[in-house]
């Protein structure tokens, strides 16, 4: 039933519902509004099966070439990641990304003031969204605030950097090709590549890029989560995970960068290719800074549930050196003034 619920009344899941942080009280919704949940999930079953399916097939066949205020646009959550995110946000405007939504889960730090020049600019949109376990919310929040505007919008952490395999091509000369290539795709889904620690136990000073050049092969099991950019106007959000998308009906299709389809939030070898995009995935960085981002806790779980230790260890893959992103370093330096 919850199940239901979520994928076809989305929007008073979002709206209402989970707006709703005791759980007890959320159950009781559920039964008061049981009658309205129905009919309003068979009335949208129904729109999505007849009228919906010609509005997706013109969204499909004009959206690559329509003109968009933001070509690609970012939506991500925070929670005291100021350290990094000026060099998150320099290296991605360098492969094409031209817009930001940023949503602070809470922080204590100076995340807002290393984000103000970037706000005047009109290159971050900022909202503070405080509250335990709302990584779904603000993602959820960011796509209603970029569906209109922007061509293409990924659901990207703060740890992640997406990288085209081509450093000749931009990201979204990337997407354009996959979408064009696969008529049908609404999703296109890019497997985490994960970048170990480098044996760093102290944060080093410089760039993340710089300094982690150590990851894992790519059959390893680390890799198999997923991370999306998808047409917005094409998804009803992330319901169950930050790592799979609801999809607007059944005829549309979520995709690796193969055409593989993707029914789950992973994506196992040697499924997992990277011949067009990646995800690295700096997954703890320094032991130091893995530390740090235990102690602040899970921000998709209401609990906050702070991980155990083997986790960095076993996302601590060094088996591979890789230098493909030292070429945007002077690129990223020049843009901080360094």
């Amino acid at each position: 039933m919850n199940e239901l619920i979520r994928k076809y009344d989305y929007q008073l899941y979002f709206d209402i519902l989970r707006k709703v942080d005791n759980r007890n009280i959320r159950k009781v919704l559920y039964v008061i509004l049981a009658p309205l949940l129905v009919l309003v999930g068979l009335l949208n079953y129904l729109y999505e099966n007849t009228i919906d399916r010609i509005l997706v097939n013109i969204e499909l066949k004009t959206f690559v070439d329509r003109k968009f205020e933001n070509k690609l646009a970012f939506v991500a959550c925070v929670y005291n990641e100021s350290r990094y995110i000026e060099e998150w946000i320099e290296y991605h405007r360098i492969v094409g990304v031209d817009k930001f939504y940023i949503f602070d889960n809470g922080s204590t730090d100076d995340t807002r003031l290393r984000l103000q020049k970037y706000i005047d600019q009109g290159i971050v949109e900022y909202q503070f969204f405080p509250g335990k376990g709302k990584q779904l919310d603000m993602y959820y929040a960011g796509l209603k605030k970029c569906k209109k505007n922007s061509k293409y919008v990924g659901f990207i952490d703060l740890d992640e950097f997406v990288v085209p395999t081509d450093s000749s091509k931009s990201l979204v000369e990337v997407l354009d090709d996959r979408f064009s290539h696969f008529p049908g795709m609404a999703v296109l889904s890019m497997n985490w590549l994960v970048f170990g620690s480098s044996g760093h136990k102290i944060r080093p000073e410089g760039l993340v890029i710089e300094n982690y050049l150590n990851r894992a092969e790519y059959d390893s099991t680390t890799n198999r989560l997923l991370k999306f950019i998808c047409n917005p106007r094409l998804i009803k959000g992330c319901i169950t995970s930050p790592h799979f998308a609801y999809l607007r009906n059944r005829q549309i299709k979520q995709l690796n960068e193969k055409g593989i389809e993707i029914n789950s939030p992973w994506n196992d070898y040697p499924n997992n290719t990277y011949d067009y995009i990646r995800v690295n995935h700096y997954y703890g960085k320094s032991e130091e800074d893995c530390r740090a981002k235990f102690e602040r806790g899970n921000v998709s779980r209401p609990d906050y549930i702070k991980r155990k230790w083997d986790q960095f260890e076993l996302y601590d893959r060094n088996e591979v050196h890789d230098e493909r992103m030292l070429i945007y370093a002077d690129g990223i330096k020049t843009s901080l003034g360094e």
